[in-house]
C-alpha cells in the first residue's frame, strides 16, 4: 500500500534482463499501470549495486520479483527484500517457468502467461486484479465505470493516467495509441475520459493542448540510482 494514501505507490521491480525473458514486453506492460517503477542498474559494480538495491528497496512502497527463470540477480534482490523486512510480491510466467524453487513453493504468487495481452491471462490484468484496485483512485475509477467492456475500459483509464505520469499532456493522438488492443469504440473511450474528469483526476481533453493531471497522484521520483550511476 502506498505510504501516502491518495498517491499511487512506487514499486521496485526485480526481473531478468538477458535472453530468454521478454524484458521489453514486460516493461511495456508495467508502464500501462500508473505506479512509479524502478529497476536496478545492472551496469554498476557489485558493491555499488548492492548499495543502490538497498536504497531502492527500502525507499519504495513494495517490490515485485519475477522468478519465471529463477535468475540469480532476482534471487539476490528477493533475498534483500526479505532481509530488510520489505513487502514484496512474486510474479511467475507460466510459459517460461520450469518450476518454483522448493524453499518458496509455499509463497503466494501472481501468475500470468503473456506480458503483452490485455486478456485475463495477461500481465497487466493479473497485476491490476491483485495490486491496483485496492488503491483509492483506481477503486473510485472502477466503481464509476459501468456497462459493457467494463474491465477493458478500466485498463484504458489506467493507461491514460500512466501516460500523464510521464507526460504533461494527454492528446487525441495519445488516446489513439493507448486504446490499441482494447478494441473500445469511441463512445466507450469518451466515457472513460469523462469519468477521469468527473472524478477530478484530469482536465478535459477538449482543449487545444489536451488533458492534464489535476491531482498530484504520484510520489516524487527517486533518482538515487541515476545520479550515482552518472558518477560511476
Amino acid at each position: 500500500m502506498a505510504k501516502a494514501p491518495y498517491k499511487l505507490p512506487s514499486v521496485f521491480v526485480g526481473c531478468p534482463y538477458g535472453s530468454g525473458f521478454p524484458f521489453k514486453a514486460f516493461q511495456g506492460a508495467l508502464e500501462r499501470i500508473p505506479f512509479r517503477w524502478y529497476y536496478a542498474d545492472t551496469h554498476l559494480s557489485t558493491k555499488h549495486l548492492l548499495g543502490i538495491l538497498r536504497t531502492y528497496i527500502k525507499a519504495v512502497d513494495y517490490c515485485i520479483f519475477d522468478i519465471s527463470l529463477w535468475n540469480p540477480n532476482v534471487a539476490l534482490e528477493l533475498g534483500l527484500a526479505e532481509g530488510l523486512g520489505v513487502d514484496y510480491y512474486i510474479l511467475l510466467n507460466r510459459k517460461l517457468s520450469k518450476g518454483v524453487p522448493a524453499d518458496i513453493q509455499g509463497l503466494q504468487r501472481i501468475e500470468y502467461s503473456d506480458p503483452k495481452s490485455l486478456g485475463p491471462d495477461g500481465l497487466v490484468p493479473s497485476l491490476v486484479r491483485y495490486l491496483v484496485r485496492e488503491h483509492t483512485h483506481p477503486r473510485n475509477i472502477y466503481e464509476a465505470l459501468g456497462g459493457q467492456n467494463r474491465e477493458m475500459k478500466y485498463l484504458f483509464a489506467l493507461a491514460a493516467l500512466s501516460h500523464l505520469r510521464d507526460n504533461s499532456r494527454l492528446t487525441l493522438h495519445d488516446v489513439k495509441l493507448l486504446s490499441r488492443g482494447t478494441y473500445l469504440r469511441q463512445e466507450a473511450q469518451d466515457q472513460v475520459l469523462n469519468t477521469l474528469v468527473d472524478l477530478g483526476l484530469t482536465s478535459s481533453l477538449a482543449t487545444k493542448k489536451g488533458a492534464r493531471l489535476r491531482k498530484n497522484l504520484f510520489p516524487e521520483r527517486l533518482t538515487v540510482g541515476k545520479r550515482r550511476s552518472a558518477r560511476a
